[in-house]
């Protein structure tokens, strides 16, 4: 096994501290040859306490691919967890998939969060389910087991999109064309809160069985959500979907979603702005999901999370109509405000 600090060394050809995406504390690399586990782990920020953040098992190109993409979702969760006004520091992990995820790669892989003592407290994320992280907790106790995220990832969504509505248009849901690209734990539940609240919704996944299984009537699967033409699109899969060229396909007039990190890059928050499509920020809204993993440790009942979750909504409020009186995007009103 091999269990290593890379943070300020050159590993894998790369040097670490040196890479584009890199403002982080530490970066730590795992390594069990007999069960097939390479893993990284990034700790971005641990000023308000411990980095949490989830565990995604994801087939990589390269190795820069898999270092790239958790540094970019640690850095994504600090952002998170403060827009959520939550007590942790931002976190994340990785898992190289070669192969099948097996119970005794989980198992090297909770040795691996031992290692670190608690400073990265790890979730379920693409790839890596609630079952997954409950059988990691048998042999870590740092682990959130306790709840399934996406509910309440989906929940602060929908009471986002609804104020973003009322503000765009000054109506409710009723009859607003929706699209959402990704029926997950989240796009789904999403989806039926939207429904229920009179919206036509319209859903893609790349896996047409999560679509087969949409019974609501309501509910119509379709075969690209990007393109679709609708009054507000909801990315609820994979992140970076958002290029400088992608953008010209989009045919709707908000962006409210809770993939990580929708843009390739920062700078096309305002490339967004300035072709008139309002973007609200993932790191802004998709906060739900650790308001909901916490709640135990932060010892909030059911009522305390929906206001939570509510207050969500109020802050998107207050950023959209700070964007439109000072003629910025979103993103940079919410920078401006954390400053």
């Amino acid at each position: 096994m091999i269990f290593k600090d890379i943070t300020d060394i050159n590993f894998n050809g790369i040097d670490i501290s040196s890479h584009h995406e890199f403002c982080h504390e530490k970066v730590y690399y795992y390594e069990d040859q007999n069960v097939g586990l390479k893993s990284l782990i990034a700790i971005h920020n641990s000023v308000k306490g411990p980095a949490i953040g989830g565990c995604r098992f994801k087939e990589y190109d390269s190795f820069d691919a898999g270092l790239t993409d958790v540094l970019r979702l640690s850095k994504g969760m600090t952002d998170k967890n403060n827009a959520a006004q939550i007590p942790f520091g931002g976190g994340k992990a990785v898992i190289f998939k070669h192969g099948d995820k097996s119970q005794s790669l989980l198992k090297s892989f909770a040795a691996f969060l031992n290692n670190l003592k608690g400073s990265y407290i790890s979730a379920e994320d693409i790839g890596i389910t609630l079952e997954d992280i409950k059988f990691v907790k048998k042999y870590s106790d740092y682990v959130f087991d306790n709840v399934d995220p996406g509910p309440y990832t989906a929940k602060g969504l929908f009471y986002s999109i609804e104020q973003a509505i009322n503000i765009y248009f000054s109506e409710d849901l009723q009859n607003k064309k929706i699209a959402i690209q990704g029926a997950g734990s989240v796009g789904k539940k999403l989806a039926e809160h939207l429904v229920n609240s009179g919206a036509q919704v319209y859903i893609s996944d790349i896996d047409r069985s999560k679509l087969d299984s949409i019974e609501h009537k309501n509910i119509t699967p379709i075969d690209d959500a990007l393109s679709f033409e609708c009054d507000l699109f909801s990315p609820c899969a994979v992140g970076a979907i958002f290029t400088k060229s992608s953008i010209n396909n989009l045919k709707c007039k908000i962006i409210a979603g809770g993939a990580n990190n929708q843009l390739l890059d920062a700078s096309i928050a305002k490339d967004l702005h300035d072709i008139g499509i309002v973007f609200i920020p993932d790191i802004l809204i998709n906060s739900g999901g650790v308001i909901g993993l916490t709640k135990d440790l932060l010892h909030r009942d059911e009522a305390q999370i929906e206001m939570a979750l509510k207050d969500i909504a109020k802050r998107v409020k207050g950023l959209m109509i700070s964007s439109k009186e000072n003629s910025i995007s979103i993103l940079e009103a919410l920078n401006k405000q954390t400053l």
